[in-house]
């Protein structure tokens, strides 16, 4: 496949100090599992920041990326 692998990527936005110590407000999921063909992991989370909504997208700060590799059971 060209050298490109099947990565999930899912991005979770984390709360502000306020919220978490006011409202007990925990992460929340705002990029849902999506599967993106990538060379490596580094370059499949900089493909996840595509996904992230206008909103969110000033809050750098807060975001976190998870990369899992995709493995197929045939593949095991």
């Amino acid at each position: 496949m060209n050298g490109l692998e099947v990565f999930l990527v899912v991005v979770t936005l984390r709360p502000t100090k306020k919220q978490l110590d006011e409202e007990g407000t925990g992460a929340c999921i705002i990029v849902q599992p999506q599967a993106v063909l990538a060379k490596d992991a580094q370059q499949a989370a900089m493909k996840a920041y595509r996904f992230i909504p206008e909103e969110h997208a000033t809050k750098e700060d807060r975001l976190e990326v998870r990369v899992l590799p995709f493995r197929s059971a045939a593949g095991a």
